[in-house]
């Protein structure tokens, strides 16, 4: 809808549009997104546009009075022209899937509704269905049914928040309240070496600090080495150390690799350590065919994080840890407080989420998740999910059999590393990790396409990563393509 007939706000003073205005700006925002949605697959991917051109756009002194909000949405719509399209099929940056439309128009209702979800007795509708969401994704990823759970930002704060659940869970001593100055021997965690940042970057937050995690070594296809795993924690023990957790990747965001999850599992039970599962970007698949065997395991650990708005197309922000023990939930983060005391009445809940998780303020991230399983089904989105995997395979088939690419990893989930490496350059590295780089921004100028980078070994890698459920084969021709054409203009 054209926003020609939205008007100022009716006074200075006043907050409150008129029914026709609310009417007028809510069409032309619903207008702003189908038009997005129905034009996700055009180009460009991402825009030509300079960070000091875009800051003049927006560089302006504070409004003290209103604006026509016709004016605001076109500035807005403006603006969003030059933002990445990462609903675009050929959107292969980052393990960041589109968005379902269900999703998106959960995420208005929600803004509408306005829950702040801390307590059955503040949002009670929203926390009951929280935890219906929360059951699903148990289902979704094959853990244990009785498991507790709880939505969060994202992955880097369910796996900080799975850390503190797992300090916590390590010792009789009171961490909470003592510090972990308190614990009995220098706090150690283990990760593979191709762990996510979020990892130590949480390490450092619970002041048990980076030096703390100790990354084992991964095999030819980066997966840890259970061997070295189980080594370092004797020894570890036998020098007084502390273990903490093993964080086990269930899909890495670098390769795509799956650790041998089922040996974790039996490495934490023989040394009685928690055993924490990054499944942010591939938790998801556990039930899709082409990646099921590997995700097997799942179930066997005693926490598991997990990324709606990755693979299971969610808007931006949604993520959730699921704890097997729910009761060490509480114990990690319970703290009273008057002004949140739950008081009750025998038909209320006294539930509080508050007790169950970092965030005292928490945005109603579960209506999307609620939409989007109900409106398009998990045998539909499982089958999303297992494309993506096929048309991977389809990239990394392409890619073995050109003389002019070559792959640099495995490819067990929907993340292909590769690079632009023509006969008279092989052998040279330098060479090729420069050419790669350079490929790699000029492919993003072009607009066709966007590839992200990732470093395997001492080799520059181009990373496609592909959770969209719009992508096909057919948009992998299209990237090869692209490439060999910005590399024929580069050379």
């Amino acid at each position: 809808m054209p926003p020609d007939s939205i008007t100022n706000p009716p006074s200075a003073d006043s907050l409150e549009l008129s029914a026709s205005e609310r009417e007028a700006l809510g069409g032309a925002a619903l207008g702003w997104v189908l038009k997005y949605f129905n034009e996700a697959s055009a180009p460009p991917v991402y825009p030509t546009v300079g960070a000091a051109q875009l800051s003049a756009l927006v560089d302006e002194a504070l409004p003290q009075d209103a604006q026509p909000v016709a004016a605001v949405l076109e500035q807005f719509a403006m603006l969003a022209s030059f933002g990445r399209n990462n609903g675009h099929p050929r959107m292969f940056g980052y393990v960041q899937s589109s968005g379902s439309f269900a999703g998106v128009a959960a995420d208005f209702l929600t803004s509408a509704f306005n829950q702040n979800v801390t307590s059955w007795r503040s949002a009670p509708s929203a926390t009951a269905v929280e935890h219906q969401v929360i059951d699903w994704m148990k289902a979704m990823s094959g853990f244990d049914r009785e498991a507790g759970g709880i939505l969060l930002s994202g992955g880097s704060l369910a796996n900080f928040a799975a850390l503190a659940v797992a300090l916590r869970a390590s010792t009789d001593v009171d961490v909470n309240q003592l510090g972990v100055g308190a614990l009995p021997g220098k706090p150690r965690i283990y990760a593979s070496a191709m762990t996510h940042m979020s990892i130590p970057k949480a390490a450092a937050m619970l002041g048990i600090g980076r030096d703390a995690v100790h990354l084992v070594p991964v095999d030819a296809e980066f997966r840890m080495d259970v061997g070295a795993l189980r080594t370092q924690i004797a020894s570890d023990r036998a020098a007084g150390h502390h273990p903490v957790c093993v964080v086990g990747n269930a899909g890495e965001v670098n390769t795509g690799a799956i650790d041998p999850l089922h040996d974790i599992a039996e490495v934490c039970a023989e040394q009685r350590v928690w055993f924490h599962i990054d499944g942010s970007y591939g938790g998801f698949a556990a039930r899709a065919p082409r990646a099921a065997p590997a995700l097997a395991a799942i179930g066997r650990a005693d926490s598991l994080s997990l990324d709606p708005h990755k693979w299971l197309f969610a808007p931006l922000d949604a993520g959730c840890l699921l704890v097997r023990d729910p009761r060490h939930l509480k114990r990690a983060f319970t703290h009273g407080a008057a002004y949140v005391d739950v008081i009750a009445d025998r038909d209320m809940s006294e539930f509080a989420f508050w007790d169950h998780g970092p965030e005292l303020s928490r945005r109603f991230r579960a209506l999307k998740i609620w939409f989007i399983l109900k409106c398009h089904g998990a045998r539909a989105i499982t089958a999303a999910i297992d494309d993506n995997i096929a048309v991977a395979q389809t990239l990394a088939a392409a890619i073995d059999a050109s003389p002019d690419f070559e792959r640099l990893a495995p490819v067990p989930l929907s993340i292909v590393c590769f690079r632009y490496a023509p006969a008279r350059l092989r052998g040279q590295r330098d060479t090729l990790n420069a050419l790669n780089r350079t490929l790699m921004v000029d492919v993003q100028r072009e607009g066709e396409a966007y590839l992200s980078n990732a470093m395997i070994g001492d080799d520059f890698a181009l990373r496609a990563c592909i959770v969209n459920y719009r992508t096909t084969a057919a948009d992998m021709r299209v990237l090869l393509e692209t490439i060999r054409r910005v590399a024929a203009r580069t050379a």
